[in-house]
């Protein structure tokens, strides 16, 4: 009987660690994905990053949770101890791509269950737009040009409008936009006030590529 006893409590024992050994740990998994054309992204580093209570005390800054780097199909997998955690955060930093920076809230997480968490990631095009005021020319040329799209905060283009006066203009801007679109933009030659030409296009920007638009006046 002390023997039937001893084994059952080694059972309940062995049962309980296995338990706990699952309760203390979190999954999150996906996909991370093109946002052009849904291609999966191979080779991207992930990182999972957590605020934490430690000794009764809440940390005010993040802390590395897991890491990792997705396969041939843009698929990740992380598994990590479970803490207390007030809030977790999710990143992916690849050249020639927009960085991620999503917000997980705690509540999400069940022990031992994957999380599924998909990544949308925007490529990125770098555009250079010059404005050449070809001869002959006069002091009283002038052209003002401007961008018709913005992208939120995937892009460091604006839709101002700028403006060129004189002889010798010969300008150069840079910016970055989501790659593999269409970016229209307009001119307007203004030399003569009661003869405006205004010329409207647009033009498609590869992805990790450089764009040139000339604008010659």
């Amino acid at each position: 009987m002390r023997f039937l006893s001893l084994i059952i409590i080694t059972s309940l024992l062995f049962i309980s660690g296995c338990c706990r050994d699952c309760a203390d740990s979190f999954i999150i998994q996906g996909f991370v994905l093109s946002n052009t054309d849904g291609s999966p992204c191979s080779d991207f580093d992930i990182k999972l990053e957590h605020k934490i209570i430690e000794s009764g005390s809440f940390n005010d800054f993040y802390q590395d949770a897991a890491e990792t780097t997705t396969d041939n199909n843009g698929f990740y997998s992380m598994e990590f101890d479970r803490e207390t955690a007030i809030a977790y955060r999710i990143s992916i930093e690849e050249d020639g791509w927009f960085p991620v920076l999503e917000e997980i809230s705690p509540e999400l997480f069940t022990p031992n269950i994957p999380l599924d968490y998909d990544l949308i990631t925007t490529p990125r095009a770098d555009i250079d737009i010059l404005v050449y005021n070809a001869p002959p020319f006069s002091s009283e040329d002038k052209i003002i040009v401007r961008l018709l799209k913005e992208f939120e905060e995937y892009s460091t283009c604006d839709t101002e409008w700028r403006a060129y006066l004189g002889a010798n203009v010969d300008s150069t801007w840079s910016c970055i936009i989501p790659g593999d679109i269409y970016i229209p933009y307009i001119s307007i030659d203004q030399t003569d006030p009661e003869n405006e030409i205004e010329i409207v296009d647009s033009v498609f920007c590869p992805a990790f590529e450089t764009t040139e638009i000339n604008i010659i006046y």
